[in-house]
């Protein structure tokens, strides 16, 4: 009887099921590709393998855990502050990078580098989907944040923060139903952040801003009480205290606090956001600020006044210093999503209907297809190495200085100290290197930059301390005043970078370099870190 009703159906609803059946298919496909599209997107931006110039030292500087006599306490790599106390604020992520080199080499530290940023992507996603029933409004809002999140993805400690920051926002958007496991895991925070990166006061700072306005809010709503507002309390009193957890004690929090009011005009991701100057460079976190308080605005949904703050905040930060800016792309994924649904679904659910679904399946995996090149072969040698450009870093000059075992207390290009640190220590000791305050005391790194830009005082870096090797950039102010020096010697350059020796100090390097008896560098091309 079955197969003669089903026989019996008219054409039309034969046909009807039929477009059904295939209309659910290509749906399915629609998705599979978008979440493939996602991924391999953040395999394009978060696989940039050019060396960063803290990358030596954050491989090199912590070979042992804390509790190790291997483990550095001071400032040993260094001629001018050689027993200063050196506070290495990211000493725990440090030293994972140096094992996962160690083990896995190249290929590894990238490996790492990208699964942490997936990890983030993954518990940004969480939230949106929480938020945003539109799929299409998920995919794009996401591969938005997930741009802007990726400035400055070299290999380095902060990726750890960027994962604990998302981590810890997302057991914020649960309060209070998690608050139990929150007052549990807060203390965990605390003591594996401040082992992890110095950005851990972040954390204390989320924390704080979030009672702070939860406090103004709870006179207008009811579902937050005094008691959540004091648990909260409780929750950050255990992470401070647990941050207290680490190789240097109280000391750790002295020194951020120390550190977070010391100008860095000379370090780009430590500058304000300029328009005139970066807009070029950061388009994703324009659109992504213009969108995301476009959207609160004029959204029909209560504004939170918690989260939209915490917004706020995270915004300002950003404009303040661009280091900053993954950390605004991440808070966004938290916050806006709601209120981009709210506007936009039903517009792109019109016009989703009105395109092909072919054409969708088509355009998504053109897409994967560009984003795959770019993650394999843009601007790449091997993608699989971490590149040493030779445009950024003078390795044939290094390599002329190790080879012809030149040693000296070196004053090199703040970019370049750790990486000659690594390759000439410790026949080379620095003056500066990019640890900065964390071992190195004020006046030592106003003489240094004096130095280098040539200001008032600039010749105290040579004749207050020992220094008798120079290696700077070419287009450092102090170069041309270099080169008029009579006690000074310019032994060789290249296309970015001078050394200099000082005369009293290297009379036998210098004779046999008259000699011939030393052969000057060549050009060595792209070659791959650890060289």
């Amino acid at each position: 009887m079955g197969r003669v009703l089903d026989n019996a159906a008219p054409p039309s609803y034969r046909t009807s099921r039929k477009v059904n059946i295939n209309s659910d298919i290509e749906n399915r496909v629609i998705r599979l590709l978008a979440v493939a599209a996602v991924f391999v997107f953040c395999l394009h931006v978060f696989s940039d393998n050019k060396a960063d110039v803290d990358l030596w030292g954050n491989i090199g500087f912590v070979q042992a855990p804390a509790w190790a006599s291997e483990f550095h306490h001071k400032n040993t790599f260094s001629f001018t502050e050689p027993d200063h106390r050196w506070v290495n604020h990211e000493w725990g992520a440090e030293y994972i990078l140096h094992v996962t080199h160690e083990h896995f080499g190249n290929s590894g530290l990238l490996a790492l580098k990208i699964g942490l940023g997936l990890c983030v992507v993954l518990l940004m996603y969480a939230s949106i989907r929480a938020d945003c029933p539109s799929a299409g409004i998920r995919f794009f809002y996401l591969l938005l944040t997930i741009s802007t999140m990726s400035y400055g993805f070299s290999t380095r400690p902060h990726h750890f923060t960027y994962l604990l920051y998302a981590l810890l926002l997302l057991l914020l958007k649960g309060w209070p139903r998690n608050r139990i496991l929150f007052l549990c895991l807060a203390p965990f925070l605390g003591m594996l952040w401040a082992n992890l990166h110095g950005a851990f006061f972040i954390g204390a700072l989320l924390i704080g801003i979030y009672i702070i306005l939860e406090t103004t809010r709870t006179s207008h709503v009811n579902d937050t009480t005094p008691r959540h507002i004091k648990e909260l309390g409780a929750a950050l009193a255990l992470f401070v205290a647990a941050s207290l957890i680490n190789p240097y004690g109280s000391k750790l929090w002295g020194f951020i606090l120390d550190s977070a009011g010391m100008p860095r005009p000379y370090l780009s991701e430590w500058a304000p956001f300029d328009r005139t100057a970066y807009l070029a460079i950061h388009p994703d976190f324009v659109m992504l600020a213009i969108i995301s308080f476009a959207a609160i605005l004029f959204s029909s949904k209560p504004k939170d006044i918690t989260w939209t703050g915490i917004l706020a905040t995270s915004f300002v930060s950003a404009i303040v210093l661009r280091r900053n800016i993954p950390l605004f792309a991440i808070t966004a994924a938290f916050v806006v999503p709601l209120h981009i649904d709210d506007i936009a679904a039903k517009p792109l659910e019109k016009l989703g209907a009105a395109i092909p679904k072919r054409l969708i399946v088509g355009a998504l995996c053109i897409f994967m297809i560009v984003s795959g090149w770019y993650a394999l072969y843009f601007d790449k040698s091997n993608p699989f190495e971490i590149e040493v450009p030779q445009d950024r870093f003078p390795s044939g000059i290094v390599h002329f200085m190790k080879e012809n075992k030149l040693s000296g207390n070196a004053l090199v290009f703040f970019d370049w100290a750790e990486y000659s640190i690594w390759q000439l220590y410790p026949d080379c000791r620095q003056f500066l290197d990019g640890r900065f305050s964390d071992a190195y005391s004020k006046q030592t790194i106003e003489d240094y930059f004096n130095f280098i830009y040539c200001k008032q005082g600039w010749e105290n870096a040579l004749n207050d301390y020992p220094t008798d090797i120079v290696l700077i950039h070419k287009g450092n102010p102090v170069y041309n005043k270099m080169t008029l020096r009579d006690d000074w010697l310019l032994v060789c350059e290249d296309n970015i970078a001078a050394l200099f020796l000082k005369k009293s100090a290297h009379a036998d390097f210098m004779e046999k370099l008259s000699s011939g008896k030393l052969r000057l560098p060549n050009s060595t091309g792209t070659t791959y870190f650890p060289e």
